[in-house]
């Protein structure tokens, strides 16, 4: 998200790249008070008119993808054809890096790098990152240096594939697309011990971000993804 103010006219513009719905609040960073909230239907640049005058140079913007929903029961599929060779490494609550709300209901999938990745559900494509290189390095530091590709599902929920190989993404925001459609290949890009799958469901519960709980179904039954 970037903003733009412009001050003479008490008028700000906000610009997002995501496809498809992102809450968004304005605050006073002197009183704290929330001067705005909407949701933008991305992408494009967006017009706030008629701030107050005592707040418009003190702005802070939040952004959160998606808007406030409740997800409905569904039975993933497995983000790989049933043939390939993987294992789960970390599932939910995990205690190497699924610790916070954005990722307590995550699982990695330990994979062979350049395997093929599928959507596990149908949806629109929301969001790609495709251009870090993949580093195989186990550094916090590239924590945030992560390919990934954020599909939006049809009851507001958002899966998240992470550590994607570079320039591997098959997709583009705002396509359409059916459960199985190949979407990228499996990387190490990031923050990683070695090529995996980062998978999580993400939903807005309001100005906050987090992972919860699913079902992902493989031709021999429902996989175990507690701990």
């Amino acid at each position: 998200m970037v903003q733009n103010s412009q001050f003479l006219e008490n008028t700000i513009s906000i610009q997002t790249t995501l496809f498809g719905p992102v809450q968004i609040q304005l605050l006073d960073n002197k009183t704290s008070r929330i001067i705005e909230e909407k949701i933008l239907q991305g992408p494009g640049t967006f017009t706030l008119s008629d701030l107050p005058s005592s707040s418009v140079n003190n702005l802070t913007l939040l952004a959160t993808p998606g808007q406030p929903s409740h997800a409905i029961d569904f039975s993933y599929r497995l983000p790989f054809s049933e043939y390939a060779n993987w294992s789960i490494s970390q599932g939910f609550h995990g205690q190497a890096s699924h610790t916070d709300k954005l990722n307590t209901y995550a699982v990695d999938f330990d994979i062979a790098l350049g395997t093929p990745i599928l959507a596990a559900r149908t949806g629109i494509v929301m969001e790609v990152i495709d251009s870090f290189p993949d580093n195989n390095q186990n550094q916090k530091s590239k924590l945030e240096d992560a390919n990934i590709i954020r599909i939006l599902h049809e009851d507001g929920s958002m899966a998240l594939y992470g550590h994607l190989l570079q320039n591997s993404a098959e997709v583009t925001p705002g396509q359409w697309l059916v459960g199985g459609t190949v979407i990228a290949q499996s990387g190490n890009s990031g923050f990683t011990n070695g090529p995996h799958l980062h998978f999580c469901i993400q939903v807005n519960t309001g100005m906050q971000l987090q992972s919860i709980p699913f079902k992902m179904k493989s031709v021999n039954g429902y996989l175990q993804l507690n701990p």
